[in-house]
């Protein structure tokens, strides 16, 4: 009587623990993080209207201001 195969838990994915990951191969900014924050919706408008008038991110203008902020120090 030939044994019945089980159904396991877990991801196929995780069985080959040597083969590459797409983050061995890619590069990436390990040195940022992520910061959120609540703003009023006011705030957020403006800010964004801002950016868009500057021809920049909202990311790239945070960037800039928090630069200019610890320079001063």
């Amino acid at each position: 009587m030939k044994a019945k195969k089980t159904m396991k838990a877990g991801r196929p994915s995780k069985k080959n623990k040597k083969e590459l990951k797409l983050s061995d191969v890619s590069k990436t900014a390990t040195d940022k993080v992520r910061v959120n924050f609540n703003l009023e919706r006011e705030k957020y408008i403006a800010l964004k209207k801002y950016a868009l008038d500057s021809h920049k991110t909202v990311t790239q203008l945070l960037t800039e201001m928090i630069d200019l902020e610890l320079n001063k120090r």
